[in-house]
């Protein structure tokens, strides 16, 4: 986790701005204000609006740097999952790139329908199932027929 000094907080942030500073989902977050482990946000009189103060801000990093809670009982905090942008740029740079960018964007679509595929693999099943090309043909069809092919383990 960032760690975050007071120098490097705002004055005031809105509870989203807390939610991805902690990163918590928004409802893990709402939950634990409920349990009393985070405190709750204030309230602006004028707008009404939530947000947390530069106290609350601290209480709140404190909170999840200690896992001890606001109201003092323990809590254990996961570490974050990987966003999706993060995972397939991990996926794609240990994968080997072609020359044909139709063959990586063949080898990703496998791969996001659960394919364990790499561009050697997709380029040699296309010259068998298409060994007269397939520039006239449907990719939708040949996704599908990729995937048939390696589903039956060919």
């Amino acid at each position: 986790m960032k760690r975050t000094t007071t120098t490097n907080l705002k004055p005031a942030c809105s509870v989203i701005e807390m939610i991805r500073t902690l990163e918590l989902s928004p409802t893990r977050f709402y939950q634990l204000i409920e349990r009393g482990i985070f405190p709750s946000p204030i309230y602006d009189l004028r707008t009404k609006r939530p947000f947390y103060n530069v106290e609350l801000q601290q209480v709140c990093l404190e909170v999840k740097e200690s896992n001890i809670g606001f109201n003092g009982q323990y809590i254990l905090f996961y570490s974050p999952r990987k966003s999706k942008q993060e995972s397939n740029s991990v996926k794609s740079s240990s994968k080997s790139k072609s020359q044909n960018p139709l063959l990586d964007e063949f080898a990703e679509t496998l791969g996001r329908m659960g394919l364990s595929v790499d561009v050697v693999k997709v380029d040699s099943a296309i010259k068998k199932l298409y060994p007269d090309g397939i520039e006239s043909k449907d990719h939708g069809i040949i996704v599908r027929d990729l995937f048939r092919f390696f589903k039956n383990g060919v």
